[in-house]
């Protein structure tokens, strides 16, 4: 029998040095299904041509018939795909930086996705993206936006609320989470069920099951072991008991604000600083025609297993498996503590109908006005993206569970508007 096929997926940011991560993902499940052109698209040539060169070397080793193709145009790089992928960093990662940089002397973390940082990258991202959604709905109405561009879960929601197009969020957070979980246990990924509840990156685990039982208790009554298992938070155990869910990584910038602050204020580095010099090693080594196959470096990049959750979230929605993943989705009637319209990240049903979130019900107690105050702040922060409003883009600071008070807030807006001015012409109309 014919193996399934996919006539064409795009990249938007195929320039990113995630690129040969995915490009690995479809290599490693050719048996499964065939991909027949996968279309790369960015705005910078050099680094395009690298990249994609790159790219064009793995499928050739891997004796695979995909054909590799490099645009500066965006019609030509998304018309006819089934799936459009996007992770792209508009401003690039200077951009980053300033957003790391500057909220520290305020007393904030920056943090690209949950922090200011976040707001600035989304506000930078959003108009760009609605932009590449609305030609896709020209060119390519019935295929699927897979947004792996942070912050992802806001970034699904501008999707979610200003296009018509299938769209999904993703994040490699979750199938890690499932990794160190199955280590934990000795078991396969596949036995493993997260009661996952919340958004990209501002998420808990309820429960966990284990091929149908219920193993929270035990968790919790091991978490100083468990702590030293790779992908697990790391967060202090006192602090899991006490609020009664397993928190997600990223939530130490909110448990824990003053301690990240002066260690942020100590580090010679930001984090986009470190990346930074990753990233240009990587563009050396994708540089090498003797290099075939995705360098171990990529994993320090901080996208370890993003080709096996795209690929994966892929195969279902094209051979209708109708299997759990957690990803980015409308809400709907899942967590009733928020909006219907607003993007969750929770587990779904993928299959040939779509993305199907399960109904998880209220969150607990203790954790349910941080996740009402974050997801208040993705809302308002979708809103300034798109009207450009200064009043909006203060109060969208404002609510950010990380910003202290007004004057902070109205402090970080200027200063960081400014700053990226040339990537954010919605806040500075003439």
């Amino acid at each position: 029998m014919a193996k399934p096929g996919i006539e064409k997926v795009a990249v938007i940011g195929g320039g990113s040095s995630y690129t040969p991560e995915l490009i690995d993902g479809f290599i490693n499940h050719e048996k499964d299904i065939k991909v027949g052109e996968i279309s790369l698209y960015d705005i910078d040539r050099e680094r395009l041509d690298v990249v994609g060169g790159m790219a064009d070397r793995m499928v050739k080793y891997a004796e695979m018939d995909t054909k590799i193709t490099m645009h500066t145009k965006r019609e030509p790089a998304i018309e006819g795909a089934k799936f459009v992928l996007s992770s792209m960093r508009v401003g690039h990662m200077q951009a980053r930086i300033l957003d790391e940089k500057i909220p520290l002397k305020y007393g904030v973390i920056g943090q690209e996705t949950t922090g200011p940082g976040g707001t600035l990258k989304a506000w930078r991202t959003i108009p760009v993206t609605l932009d590449i959604a609305h030609e896709m709905e020209k060119y390519a109405p019935d295929a699927w936006y897979i947004n792996f561009t942070n912050p992802s879960g806001i970034m699904t929601e501008a999707l979610i609320k200003h296009t018509n197009l299938n769209v999904v969020g993703l994040c490699n957070n979750p199938i890690n989470t499932i990794a160190a979980m199955a280590e934990a246990f000795d078991v396969t990924p596949d036995d493993v069920f997260l009661e996952w509840i919340g958004m990209n990156h501002v998420n808990w685990v309820r429960k966990v099951y284990i091929k149908g039982e219920d193993v929270t208790q035990t968790i919790f009554d091991h978490l100083e072991e468990m702590q030293k298992i790779e992908h697990m938070p790391g967060l202090d155990p006192q602090l899991i008991r006490t609020i009664g869910v397993l928190p997600g990584y990223y939530l130490q910038y909110y448990y824990y604000h003053p301690d990240k602050v002066k260690e942020a204020k100590e580090a010679e580095k930001t984090r986009g600083e470190v990346v930074l010099e990753v990233e240009n090693e990587l563009l050396k080594k994708y540089e090498n025609p003797k290099v075939l196959t995705k360098p171990e470096e990529l994993a320090e990049r901080g996208g370890a297993r993003y080709s096996e959750a795209a690929v994966n979230l892929i195969m279902s929605l094209m051979l209708d498996r109708r299997d759990v993943q957690i990803v980015d989705t409308r809400n709907g009637n899942c967590l009733v503590d928020f909006p219907e319209d607003v993007s969750v990240e929770v587990p779904c049903v993928v299959g040939a109908h779509g993305v199907t979130p399960l109904v998880m019900g209220h969150f607990p107690k203790s954790i349910r006005a941080l996740a009402i105050q974050a997801k208040a702040w993705e809302s308002a922060t979708v809103k300034a993206a798109v009207t450009g409003s200064r009043r909006d883009a203060v109060l969208a600071m404002l609510q950010n569970p990380l910003v202290p008070d007004y004057p902070t807030a109205v402090k970080l807006v200027d200063e960081m508007l400014e700053a990226h001015k040339e990537y954010l012409p919605q806040f500075f109309k003439k």
